[in-house]
């Protein structure tokens, strides 16, 4: 559903920062807790970060600067509503609950701070600017112009063989979909958007595309209700579209799928008594 980064690059992959983390760990635990929704910046059993270590179990990087996941936990934490508009997140704790200093966690919350997420006053802190069912659904609807327009390019660009692949990568969503499968649902419906999305060879797009994404709050869309059946039986028009080399019906069919699953995902944040009222 146009999930992941741009290029496709999600589970077990190097990320920018402030991307969706899909880490190996996630899926384990969903796996081995049935039912249940592992919230952002929670500690897996078995296991307790040490300070320094990247947030989400995954390997830190030679050089790479930890404050970007810090925000990539902390944004978490906002859209999942573990935190509530208006509350006021302190330094100190937050560094306690992630396992790192102080120091990446006060730059995490400048970055959300500049990003709109949370609201910094000198002398009074940072406090979590409530998130409404309009900031999501413009999120999403930036996200389905890009997706759609990307979608447009790679009808002019697709191979046979890329086509096969993604008729192939079709089946699959099927096949996991009956089987209940949900992770490899995911894993599959994915690696269909990171071919389209690469084979639109627009990197600016998927640049911007990448921005839109750092404010879906979840490691695994099975999680959503609906979202396994949206990827099964969702995308027989843009498959159409990009076997025909109809450029614009598949802008406008990626476009209306990636709107459809924002509306999942809304419902959902709206359930959970994550939105703010507007």
């Amino acid at each position: 559903m146009g999930e992941g980064r741009p290029d496709g690059v999600r589970a077990g992959e190097a990320r920018p920062s402030g991307e969706v983390l899909q880490a190996a760990g996630s899926r384990q635990w969903v796996a081995a807790n049935p039912g249940q929704v592992r919230r952002p910046g929670e500690v897996q059993p078995g296991g307790v970060r040490k300070p320094g270590e990247a947030p989400a179990g995954e390997p830190r990087q030679p050089g790479e600067r930890l404050s970007p996941r810090v925000a990539k936990q902390v944004r978490d934490l906002i859209l999942t509503g573990e935190v509530r508009g208006g509350e006021r997140l302190r330094t100190e704790h937050l560094a306690d609950r992630l396992g790192v200093s102080a120091t990446p966690v006060r730059e995490a919350l400048m970055a959300l701070a500049g990003e709109g997420m949370v609201d910094f006053r000198p002398g009074r802190g940072f406090r979590v600017v409530p998130v409404t069912r309009r900031d999501v659904v413009d999120v999403y609807a930036m996200q389905a112009y890009v997706s759609g327009e990307l979608a447009a390019r790679a009808a002019d660009r697709l191979a046979d063989a890329d086509l096969g692949r993604i008729d192939d990568l079709q089946r699959e969503i099927e096949k996991t979909v009956a089987d209940g499968d949900l992770q490899a649902t995911e894993r599959a419906d994915f690696a269909l958007h990171r071919m389209v999305n690469r084979a639109a060879a627009a990197p600016k797009l998927t640049w911007m595309l990448s921005l839109t994404l750092r404010y879906v709050p979840f490691s695994a869309y099975a999680d959503i209700p609906g979202w396994p059946l949206l990827a099964r039986d969702d995308h027989d028009r843009i498959l159409s579209a990009l076997a025909d080399n109809e450029p614009d019906v598949a802008r406008e069919a990626m476009a209306a799928h990636i709107r459809e699953a924002g509306d999942l995902l809304v419902d959902f944040l709206a359930a959970q008594g994550v939105l703010a009222p507007e």
